[in-house]
């Protein structure tokens, strides 16, 4: 597993199934791996829209990962931006926190969209040149076709709801 330095993370759909304002139950999965990459030096920043109004709901968020046991360098900042400095600017002047990783159930990697495009591709290049070409690559292509829109559907799933 590589090592990142910072890593952002979301609360609500990420670390805990999504049930807001409500605290989630826990995504173990997610949450493990959040803490074995604690356990391999990287900062972890929970990274939510939550505040404290009437209700405390960041603070809600952060009682939940103490509860997991999951270290939390900061919240919704990042106090060890190098990049910040840099350009003259303090690390709480960004509008976002700086991160080599982001685990966010909103998000996606655009590697999940090239594989969904290519499938939603050859899929029907697939039906096309079986038909052209003759029945032992039909029967090749009906054999895949099926998979390949299976793949598609799997990766529109996890793309809309990467839970």
């Amino acid at each position: 597993m590589p090592k990142y330095e910072f890593v952002a993370v979301d609360f609500d759909g990420t670390l805990c199934a999504d049930a807001f304002p409500e605290v989630g139950e826990p995504k173990t999965l997610v949450i493990d791996y959040v803490k074995r990459l604690a356990a391999e030096g990287s900062k972890i920043i929970l990274y939510t829209s939550r505040e404290n109004g009437t209700r405390k709901l960041l603070d809600e968020a952060v009682a939940f990962c103490k509860a997991q046991e999951i270290p939390l360098y900061a919240v919704n900042e990042n106090p060890g931006n190098p990049h910040a400095a840099k350009n003259g600017l303090k690390h709480s002047d960004g509008r976002k926190v700086f991160a080599d990783l982001y685990i966010d159930d909103k998000a996606v990697n655009p590697l999940a969209i090239e594989l969904f495009s290519a499938a939603e591709i050859i899929a029907p290049e697939l039906q096309r040149v079986s038909a052209v070409i003759g029945p032992n690559l039909r029967q090749i292509a009906e054999t895949l076709t099926p998979h390949l829109w299976r793949a598609a559907a799997y990766m529109r799933a996890i793309m809309r709801d990467a839970r």
